[in-house]
């Protein structure tokens, strides 16, 4: 993880590394804005089609809309390393300690929803600690897009109004809203540091399971098993990216 974290040598000074000032209000699109808006739009797409035709437009529109396109969009074209995208290792044990404590206090809900719904618990949470590319694409991605661009206050809005259209026409239209509104919590905690640590792995998979549960969706040892195969191949192209990241920059010294 440690090897992810680091930005890679000759990263830009604009880097996020030099934490510029946070606005509640700007106004900065760039070029990863327009990347990142056409990337929210095609993976609504993917999510669709991946229920509506086949899974595997889904499982292809992790892998290449919410993962290769902004690492390499952060990481070889910004050259700003995995920091960009929210992996970071500053504030990572306050992050870290802040999520441990949001995830405690919302097992017990977890637990109550899943006896409720007859339901094994520790199935179904596997299989919600194993999505890395949701926290990951919609906060470490599109969330900071959004913040750089018009301030931390929209970017919490549109992180929410993208979480609930990137479920439109997959799940009934009153159920994409609440995701929305979950969304739109996170985006409140993870604002305060930038970092996914808060959020993912000790907090995001028990919310994100109370969440399905609530929502109908269950996932027992097949979606574990489906899930730790993606996220293995979503950490080999983020590994992959800023291997030849590192690669170029040692080539342009040379």
């Amino acid at each position: 993880m440690s090897a992810l974290n680091t930005p890679p040598a000759g990263a830009s000074e604009t880097a996020p590394s030099s934490q510029p000032r946070r606005r509640m209000f700007a106004w900065n699109p760039r070029g990863d804005t327009l990347i990142a808006a056409g990337t929210l739009l095609a993976f609504w797409g993917c999510y669709w089609a991946g229920n509506a035709v086949n899974e595997w437009f889904l499982l292809g529109g992790i892998v290449i809309v919410a993962t290769l396109i902004p690492v390499v969009t952060v990481v070889l074209w910004r050259r700003e390393g995995l920091a960009g995208l929210g992996i970071r290792r500053r504030l990572l044990i306050v992050s870290l300690i802040v999520s441990a404590l949001l995830g405690a206090g919302s097992a017990y809900q977890l637990v109550t929803v899943a006896a409720a719904s007859n339901v094994p618990v520790m199935p179904h949470l596997l299989a919600n600690l194993v999505v890395f590319w949701e926290p990951f694409f919609v906060f470490g991605w599109l969330f900071l897009r959004w913040e750089r661009a018009f301030g931390w206050l929209p970017a919490i809005v549109l992180t929410g109004v993208g979480f609930a259209l990137q479920h439109v026409g997959s799940v009934p239209f009153v159920l994409a809203l609440s995701f929305g509104l979950f969304a739109i919590a996170f985006g409140i905690v993870f604002v305060f540091v930038r970092n996914l640590a808060i959020l993912w792995p000790l907090f995001y998979p028990v919310a994100s399971g109370i969440g399905t549960l609530q929502s109908g969706f269950v996932m027992g040892w097949p979606a574990v098993i489906s899930g730790t195969v993606l996220l293995i191949v979503q950490v080999i192209v983020i590994g992959g990216v800023v291997w030849l990241a590192r690669r170029r920059t040692t080539e342009r010294r040379v």
